[in-house]
């Protein structure tokens, strides 16, 4: 008999909060399409049972539409066992539901929930779950202290796939796809893990020169990008120092992208090139900003460098001077 284990499925997932109305809709149909290949895939390794643990949604407030998915996903393989392990308030949010698939097992990690057939004992202990694989020792999953779900019981310490990051610091270090364990009536002959991640979470830093205009800020960005899969949440940091007066944009720099890449995110922590001396002797209006910009100490560099950007050019574009 085989189980497959995925934990955090997250669908209605936080991530799509950040997105466009487009960018969101295409990726929770993605999601949607994931979890029904996650139980396709269950069949195709001749799995009885699926386990999910974690969050099964990713925000406490979801449509309906979402647990719509869920719930013809699991319908479309009647004879696939699908253990959920779910917070109290997940639960709550779902279990009112009256059409719940007969094999669709709702269990509540935050009671003295269980669930019991021929193969498999389930018990809550605490906020781990004990599985008992027919005549089998007890494996036990729950969280480590890095907040990834573990399996207990196959030897050294197993983790459990994610089903998909959700955000940057949510993939780092995140093994995404399953793991599927084998036991015999009275072995765990094994488990085996298949990664799958249907979009890349990745961060690229940029540095810059005072010489660069925008002209070759935006090649160096492309330049940098050119490999990138179109499937990947792309974060780009600039850095280094940047001309005096260079005004950077974040969000015209990542809509070069947006054609070629899924999602892009631009952060500017240049520094701007500021020699003091310049303005030392000079009475403008200009002159006296960046003064006292500078000696503002409460601004990080990068913070002051985009001050200085902004008011300098706004003051230069409508032509205010002081003399």
């Amino acid at each position: 008999m085989k189980l497959l284990l995925c934990a955090d499925v997250r669908l209605g997932a936080v991530c799509a909060e950040n997105l466009g109305a487009a960018l969101s809709h295409k990726w929770q149909a993605v999601r949607t399409e994931k979890l029904t290949n996650l139980i396709d895939k269950a069949a195709k390794n001749n799995a009885g049972y699926i386990a999910l643990f974690g969050q099964m949604f990713g925000q406490k407030r979801v449509p309906e539409s979402v647990i719509d998915c869920l719930f013809q996903a699991v319908r479309e393989d009647a004879h696939m066992q699908v253990l959920t392990f779910l917070s109290a308030d997940e639960y709550d949010r779902i279990t009112y539901r009256n059409d719940i698939p007969e094999n669709l097992h709702l269990l509540c990690t935050q009671t003295a929930d269980s669930f019991c057939d021929e193969q498999i004992t389930v018990h809550m202990d605490g906020d781990a779950v004990e599985l008992q694989l027919s005549g089998n020792a007890p494996v036990r999953v729950e969280k480590n202290t890095g907040g990834r779900f573990v399996l207990h019981g196959m030897g050294e310490e197993q983790v459990i796939p994610s089903f998909e990051p959700v955000g940057f610091e949510d993939a780092a270090g995140a093994v995404t796809g399953y793991s599927v364990l084998e036991w015999t009536e009275h072995t765990l002959v094994g488990i085996r893990t298949a990664e799958d991640q249907t979009y890349a979470f990745q961060s690229v830093e940029l540095k810059i020169l005072p010489e660069d205009d925008q002209k070759e800020i935006r090649r160096k960005i492309h330049t940098a990008v050119a490999k990138i899969d179109a499937d990947t949440f792309l974060r780009i940091t600039i850095v280094g120092r940047s001309a005096f007066g260079l005004t950077l944009n974040g969000d015209a720099l990542a809509a070069l992208l947006q054609d070629k890449i899924f999602y892009v995110e631009v952060y500017d922590n240049t520094s701007m090139d500021i020699d003091e001396a310049d303005f030392e002797n000079d009475i403008s209006l200009r002159s006296e900003f960046v003064r006292l910009a500078l000696q503002e100490d409460s601004l990080s560099e990068s913070e002051r460098s985009r001050i200085i950007s902004y008011g300098w050019n706004a003051l230069h574009a409508e032509g205010v001077t002081a003399e």
